[in-house]
């Protein structure tokens, strides 16, 4: 049996940070994660993937409740692809009640491109976390690629996010001690599957970082690695790719980059896309603006 070296990691925050979105995103524990993160790093800071997932076996489907039928997950037919029905997410109780949403409805096409615009406080990212799966609605129905999100239990939430939802933030939460490459591939590595090596490629040259796929995102750019964030999600081909403010740490001209990124991924996989973004030129780029004020939908602009 080979010899294990353990690596002792004394996490910063932002690298803590990284992690735990990772780990909340594609359903996997810290727990699980540290005993991967920590289990044998060579000279090359190269890390086996040789782990077990916590829950159901890779591949399962897992509906709440006994004796429900098993959820198929990453279907990609369903048109729409995403229905909300007068969504409210209430925060606080009496005084102190805040409506984060109040009453949202939405509904957006299978391949289509649909910004969400409003001033700080409207709601359009709490709509974005529950349409992934990272937060829960007070009230109201969401339907994403046919299924119901009301409906999934905790384990089939982190397969629906690792499987039918790809999801991208302002800040790239790229795990800093893994390669470009091992980062795109996390999503399938969780899943106990090998990925396959011609997707892979595809997204490198698609996303045009080729040429940094060996390196760690310490050496990469801002605009790198959001595109390395980008390829992670579209690894696993979801139905929907949800991005939070995903230029928001970015000048202009790789903002503008992202975008235009999004739209050829959108093209070539015919992935929809909903996209929050305070910024004009940005949304501009969309198929359909959606402003939000309130927690309320109030305008959708073609």
């Amino acid at each position: 049996m080979p010899s294990t070296t353990l690596v002792n990691f004394r996490l910063d925050q932002d690298t803590k940070r990284a992690m735990e979105h990772v780990c909340r995103d594609l359903g996997m524990s810290m727990t699980t994660a540290f005993t991967l993160f920590a289990k044998k790093v060579d000279r090359e800071r190269r890390i086996p993937f040789d782990i077990s997932l916590d829950g159901p076996a890779a591949g399962s489907s897992v509906a709440k409740g006994d004796g429900q039928p098993p959820l198929a997950m990453g279907m990609h037919y369903a048109d729409p692809a995403v229905v909300v029905e007068k969504l409210t997410r209430v925060y606080g109780e009496g005084a102190a009640e805040r409506r984060a949403l109040d009453g949202a409805s939405l509904t957006v096409r299978r391949g289509e491109f649909v910004a969400i615009m409003g001033a700080s406080g409207s709601g359009k990212s709490t709509l974005l976390h529950i349409l992934g799966g990272v937060e829960t609605p007070t009230s109201g129905r969401i339907v994403v690629d046919g299924m119901d999100l009301s409906v999934l239990g905790s384990d089939a939430l982190a397969l629906y996010r690792r499987h039918t939802v790809g999801l991208i933030y302002q800040f790239h939460n790229l795990i800093p001690f893994l390669t470009a490459r091992d980062n795109i591939e996390l999503p399938m590595r969780f899943d106990g599957t090998a990925p396959d090596s011609s997707t892979i490629e595809e997204l490198l040259s698609l996303l045009d970082i080729t040429d940094c796929k060996d390196s760690m995102p310490s050496e990469l750019s801002g605009g790198q690695q959001q595109r390395v964030a980008i390829a992670r999600a579209l690894v696993a081909k979801p139905a929907v790719i949800l991005a939070d403010e995903p230029t928001g740490s970015l000048d202009r001209a790789n903002g503008e980059r992202v975008v235009e990124l999004l739209r050829k991924a959108r093209d070539r996989y015919g992935t929809t896309v909903v996209l929050v973004t305070h910024d004009e030129e940005v949304a501009s780029a969309a198929d359909r603006i959606v402003r939000i004020a309130d927690g309320r939908i109030i305008t959708e602009e073609e």
